[in-house]
């Protein structure tokens, strides 16, 4: 299927994630579920890449992995590989080997976000000596990686519209 305007539809995901990420920056705007927010501009990244091809997803997943990684006070560079890879896979499964429902896209989702925070966990709180680092694994990372899937959910639908109609 031949899609009638590119342009159109990649400003409406760059305006999607601009407001994802004042969303996400923004204290108390997002309810906090069990102590912790969901990580939408990976959210949104994943929610992209479960409706279009690899190399915008890729694009816009390393757009998205930037500004996480500006956010979080850090240099840029975690975020951006991570969304970058597991945008790229995503796609590359549901556009290869899988079917693209939100069944399917929403179970590719929950691993991607339970592999990104999981690595993150690993690297910049276990290996650098955090004390009580199993608990803070279930209590903290866990719901966060359940929340963000959570609101993959509705980001996928209304990608799936954007992608649909334009």
């Amino acid at each position: 299927m031949k899609n009638k305007h590119p342009f159109l539809r990649f400003l409406l995901f760059a305006a999607e994630i601009l407001l994802l990420w004042l969303l996400q920056a923004t204290p108390g705007l997002m309810p906090a579920l069990f102590g912790t927010k969901p990580f939408l501009l990976l959210a949104g990244a994943l929610a992209i890449a479960s409706c279009e091809e690899a190399a915008p997803s890729v694009i816009f997943g390393a757009v998205c992995g930037v500004l996480a990684d500006l956010s979080a006070g850090g240099t840029v560079g975690f975020f951006a590989v991570a969304f970058t890879l597991v945008c790229f896979a995503q796609a590359s499964l549901l556009g290869t080997y899988l079917n693209r429902n939100l069944p399917t896209a929403a179970v590719v989702s929950l691993g991607s976000s339970a592999a990104v925070l999981s690595l993150y966990f690993l690297l910049f709180r276990a290996f650098a000596g955090a004390p009580d680092s199993a608990a803070l694994y279930f209590f903290g990372y866990l719901p966060r990686v359940l929340y963000t899937a959570m609101t993959f959910v509705p980001l996928y639908g209304l990608n799936r519209l954007i992608t649909k109609r334009l």
